[in-house]
């Protein structure tokens, strides 16, 4: 952001205050008081005849404030601004060893928090103007709701177990120390969409210069939540929530129908950290050109099967896609039908103790760190959502793993939390993957050894991947600007590539059109013989491992992988129908 966008940011963030001031008159010990007292009279007076008491109880009162603004062709397609306050209520009724949790109980309730036209007690919004008496009455109601719903469950749970002899005694939920951190001394940044409203129609001008494009969109969103957090035990906190984020997104066909997609993400905690706006159109620029050159290149003429090489953001995210979430502790579900797990991120379960990379490559989760090189880490924070303070750990060692990350609900060998839980349940953060320095070696090493195993195999070429699509774009934006379905064959895990390259003996590039990536999977990672010297960091937002109705579907999470250079992986084309191109030219092409 430059100096006179920052300077009037500043002016007109003074107005939008004193408009929205009213919504703040009550204090943070207020709040917190009026939490404390309601979850105290709960967890002395709730019960009904013949059922079991409350043992434990938390609350999580979430202020939001949240903007977009999205531009197409130099024009404003979307402005928007939201204010909301919303609670999540957990009532366990029980006991630690045993309790109405890690059940798969398939009732409306579960997966919305509340049955249909009954009170929420999950992500229920309430009135914004808030005070002592609204909140205590909202989380009574929220209360009530809930611990007639967990009842409920924990009754089915104990008919379950009578039905059949469990050899798991884990425990439902680990004990903590109380954790106090009140963290009111935060600022919040000031947004004006007017000023991001023109930053995002100049970014997405420079579309129109390039009218073999057919579809773009550029958006700017900021969000900022304040989360206040009390629970029966006593650990209580306050904290703040940022992120920011410029998201570039084009699309386009081939002659014969291919969909061609390529993007541009910049994400900080602040908008103050994002790139200056000369960088931003300069990577604007940068994705045209590649979507007007991959509009022209050669389609992968038949299946690849040899030694690969992932450079930049297509290394990073393909750890974050395959690996990373394997990382983070999955404990199977109770149900009528016994043990059951319906996560795809299994395969590191058990796997502690063995060896999970190779030997001169280690992964550190490092939440607490805020940079690396000048580079931003938007992962970071200090105590997760069920007010542990976050701490960093070394997952794999030298290839081995040593640990996942969790929270509160133990797994085998993992008895409590280590301060992983994020919008209920665990997930990664920040994710760093080291090497001895023998095996890291500079771009141009990397590419010697990737052109000698070609040679070795007598391939007429080897592959250099360098972007992968992100989960996030492809769900949230390609899907709408693209018009028409995306096109994949079937075979899992695949994985679609947006820039790919053919490198020749002689040292030579050629652009790839289409592609995609098969059988990548955490064994894979196994094959990896060097790695770049250089970490890339990929701020994403990041596909939640699990969540349920009302929590985050995305969580902001930083990813430092260097180059990563594969003996073998299969790259294959895309070997479906696509929908014919327009039959008329984009009128924009007609020049007068």
């Amino acid at each position: 952001m430059t100096k006179n966008m920052k300077r009037i940011t500043k002016i007109i963030a003074i107005i939008l205050l004193i408009a929205t001031s009213k919504n703040f008159a009550i204090s943070n010990q207020e709040i917190l008081r009026a939490m404390r007292d309601e979850i105290q009279r709960s967890i002395d007076s709730l019960y009904i005849s013949s059922l079991p008491k409350p043992y434990y109880i938390e609350y999580l009162l979430t202020i939001s404030n949240n903007y977009r603004t999205s531009s197409y062709l130099g024009s404003l397609v979307d402005s928007s601004s939201n204010f909301s306050a919303k609670i999540n209520v957990t009532v366990r009724v029980g006991s630690y060893q045993l309790d109405n949790s890690n059940y798969l109980d398939f009732s409306f309730a579960m997966f919305f928090g509340g049955e249909q036209g009954e009170e929420s007690y999950q992500s229920r919004f309430i009135p914004i103007e808030l005070n002592y008496n609204s909140i205590r009455r909202e989380l009574w109601l929220a209360t009530d709701a809930a611990y007639k719903e967990v009842t409920q469950t924990y009754s089915k749970k104990l008919a379950a177990l009578k039905n059949r002899l469990m050899k798991d005694t884990i425990p439902d939920f680990s004990k903590s120390d109380i954790h106090k951190n009140l963290d009111t001394n935060f600022t919040l940044p000031k947004i004006s969409l007017p000023i991001f409203c023109n930053l995002t129609d100049s970014l997405s001008k420079i579309f129109t210069e390039y009218p073999n494009i057919n579809n773009s969109l550029v958006t700017f969103e900021h969000i900022q939540n304040v989360k206040y957090y009390v629970n029966s035990e006593g650990t209580e906190f306050v904290k703040s929530e940022l992120f920011s984020g410029i998201e570039v997104s084009g699309t386009t066909q081939s002659a014969d129908g291919m969909l061609i997609n390529n993007f541009y993400t910049a994400y900080s905690m602040t908008p103050d950290n994002l790139p200056e706006i000369d960088s931003l159109k300069k990577a604007t620029k940068l994705i045209c050109e590649t979507l007007t050159r991959a509009q022209n290149a050669k389609p992968l003429d038949d299946s690849y099967s040899g030694p690969i090489l992932f450079e930049g953001q297509a290394a990073a995210e393909l750890f974050a896609q395959l690996y990373a979430p394997n990382l983070v502790a999955q404990r199977s579900l109770l149900s009528e039908q016994g043990l059951q797990n319906f996560s795809k991120y299994t395969a590191f379960q058990t796997k502690i103790g063995g060896r999970v990379l190779p030997e001169f490559l280690s992964i550190h989760s490092i939440p607490l760190q805020k940079e690396l090189k000048r580079s931003e880490l938007v992962g970071y924070y200090k105590i997760d959502d069920e007010g542990i303070p976050t701490q960093n750990i070394t997952l794999v060692e030298k290839g081995y793993l040593k640990t996942l990350l969790t929270n509160r609900t133990p797994i085998k060998r993992i008895p409590s939390s280590n301060g992983n839980c994020r919008d209920d349940y665990p997930m990664f953060s920040n994710i760093e993957v080291v090497s001895d320095k023998k095996y890291s070696k500079t771009h141009r090493e990397l590419r010697n050894k990737l052109i000698q195993l070609c040679k070795q195999r007598d391939l007429p070429y080897a592959i250099v991947i360098r972007k992968i699509m992100n989960q996030n774009l492809l769900a949230t934006v390609f899907f709408n600007i693209a018009n028409m379905d995306f096109k994949f064959s079937g075979d899992q895990p695949t994985l679609q590539v947006v820039e790919a390259y053919k490198i020749y003996p002689d040292g030579r590039e050629e652009l790839i059109r289409g592609g995609e990536l098969k059988g990548f999977t955490t064994q894979s990672f196994k094959d990896i013989i060097l790695v770049g010297k250089e970490p890339y960091v990929l701020n994403i937002l990041a596909p939640s491992i699990s969540s349920k109705f009302g929590s985050s579907f995305y969580l902001q999470s930083s990813i430092i992988s260097p180059d990563l250079l594969f003996e073998d992986g299969e790259f294959k084309p895309v070997e479906l129908d696509f929908p014919t191109p327009p039959k008329l030219k984009n009128p924009l092409l007609i020049r007068k």
